[in-house]
């Protein structure tokens, strides 16, 4: 039996058809890469730009801003306090006056009083007997006054 020796020439044409066969599939590759960049081009043209990024202080400043929002809107999201606020919008008023205007219970009207005091919405004062509460954030009359006139606009409803 004879061994057959490859021949140099048939080696290389060996390695240069290999080569060929796989370039195909590059091809394939190159164009599904050309796709995905079209689309992404068109994606950018697409979306609106962008904001540049804030800096950690101004993340941290809107972060501690947003917290004393929601505080806000958490201590008026009672209709109890939305009404007291109403009430001392004009001149400040001791408990028994808030009462005659608001129908609630002593104790109902004082906790909610007390809650606001916290929350640095009402400030108060004793006279004798008598604790007189006003309004020492003009910024929660303000917010109460376009929230609940919008309402009311929207609703029809009778608004002061």
């Amino acid at each position: 039996m004879a061994t057959k020796k490859n021949n140099p020439s048939t080696v290389k044409a060996k390695a240069a058809a290999k080569p060929a066969a796989a370039k195909k599939p590059a091809t394939k590759k190159m164009t599904a890469q050309v796709v995905k960049a079209s689309a992404k081009a068109l994606k950018a043209q697409a979306k609106p730009v962008k904001a540049p990024r804030k800096s950690a202080n101004e993340n941290a400043d809107l972060d501690v801003m947003f917290d004393l929002a929601a505080e806000t809107f958490r201590v008026m999201s009672a209709p109890m306090r939305l009404k007291i606020i109403n009430c001392l919008c004009t001149e400040e008023k001791n408990v028994g006056q808030l009462l005659d205007e608001i129908d609630t219970t002593q104790p109902n009207m004082s906790q909610h009083l007390n809650t606001l005091f916290k929350a640095k919405i009402l400030g108060r004062r004793r006279e004798g007997v008598q604790i007189y509460y006003r309004i020492i954030n003009e910024r929660v009359v303000t917010l109460c006054r376009a929230v609940c006139t919008q309402i009311a606009i929207d609703s029809d409803i009778a608004h002061a």
